[in-house]
């Protein structure tokens, strides 16, 4: 799942992720250097080879390894916070300009209450998708083949089973993605018809007042919030089994790659060293595409939010016309104004009126006389 549309729109956090994924990088080169050199500190003492000097060693590049690692983790977290500000600053600005272009009947493209849940609470569902898919999207692209090659030296059929297992993940996600993308959509669909419906509401409450329509009212919306409940637990189902099944993948993957290891090893086929760096690193192989997984569904609904938000950047802007208008005379007339939505019943016919510069006017009339209308001409 990845929207180039939706990176575009924010060049400013495509350095961020870089460094994100470079950071992971440097991380793991040195938890692999780490499980290495015990390896190899552990086989040398078992074989009597060992002494002080080489214990010290290994303590030292040990501490160091630990230290740079979680210097690079803390780092690299940092970075997925900036690239995600830095998106929802970007694309939250790109949404109200283009609302602000659209002018006051920005209403007739989108529901107002759908262009505050999208403005609001749409960007901040693409905090995950910024601040952490993406970053791990191409580290767990990475990792694999950087263990595989770190590894390959010391068993080569452990290390081939291990990468031949890791695309078992990423394809229970693509199975899922098209279910999770339609389960999506009817989440947010349901959050934003119910956030609409309670807009309407606390707009017109003195109307359902007037009329003794609350409690009706009240029904409409507490069915709304039912639906809007149970989409969030076929959301919530959706996702727990998919990371069951990612669950199986990753430790089944791992299994077989430390069963490979340990039987080359039985065999006298790998060493000591061999087999411990692989039993400790083989859930490396899939630590990332898991974690991948896990993010997933939560970037789901930064996506089903930016479909929303391609419905408002691609709303046409109005045409303005090209008269410039005095603003120390501007006055305004109407003759013989009319208006009709549907060509075929007149809202206004024959309206005559006029405003004088600096003049406060009030247009008055019964309900559905045509004075919204009016006031959009």
């Amino acid at each position: 799942m990845f929207d180039k549309r939706l990176l575009s729109m924010v060049p400013g956090a495509v350095k961020f992720i870089v460094a994100d994924v470079a950071l992971q990088w440097v991380a793991l080169a040195c938890n692999i250097a780490l499980f290495v050199v015990i390896g190899l500190f552990l086989q040398a003492t078992l074989e009597g080879a060992a002494d002080a000097g080489m214990a010290i060693g290994v303590i030292a590049a040990s501490a160091v390894a630990i230290v740079v690692r979680m210097v690079c983790q803390t780092a690299a977290q940092r970075m997925g916070r900036k690239a995600a500000s830095c998106a929802k600053c970007s694309i939250r600005q790109q949404v109200y300009d283009k609302l602000a272009a659209l002018g006051p009947a920005y209403s007739e493209t989108v529901a107002t209450a759908v262009a505050v849940q999208v403005s609001v609470e749409g960007t901040e569902q693409l905090e995950s998708y910024f601040g952490q898919y993406l970053p791990q999207l191409f580290y767990a692209l990475l990792a694999p083949l950087t263990l595989f090659v770190a590894l390959s030296p010391l068993s080569l059929p452990a290390a081939v089973a291990l990468l031949v297992c890791v695309p078992l993940i990423p394809a229970s996600i693509v199975c899922v993605q098209k279910i999770a993308r339609r389960t999506m959509r009817n989440y947010w669909g349901s959050y934003t018809d119910l956030g609409s419906m309670f807009l309407e509401a606390i707009q017109g409450l003195t109307t359902l007042k007037i009329y003794s329509a609350d409690a009706r009212k009240r029904e409409e919306m507490n069915g709304a919030a039912e639906s809007f409940r149970k989409a969030t637990m076929r959301l919530l189902t959706m996702q727990l089994n998919s990371i069951t099944v990612m669950d199986l993948f990753a430790f089944g993957g791992a299994a077989v790659g430390m069963i490979a290891v340990l039987w080359q090893f039985s065999c006298g086929a790998a060493t000591f060293a061999a087999a411990f760096s692989i039993v400790f690193l083989s859930s490396e192989f899939f630590i990332p595409m898991r974690t991948l997984g896990s993010f997933f569904h939560t970037a789901m609904g930064g996506m089903a939010a930016a479909e929303k938000m391609y419905a408002i950047l691609d709303a046409p802007l109005p045409v303005d016309g090209a008269c410039e208008v005095d603003p120390h005379d501007a006055r305004v007339k109407c003759r013989g104004v009319g208006y009709s939505y549907d060509g075929k019943r007149q809202v206004l016919e024959g309206v005559d009126f006029s405003a004088p510069c600096g003049s406060f006017i009030g247009v008055t009339g019964e309900s559905g006389s045509g004075k919204s209308t009016l006031a959009g001409i």
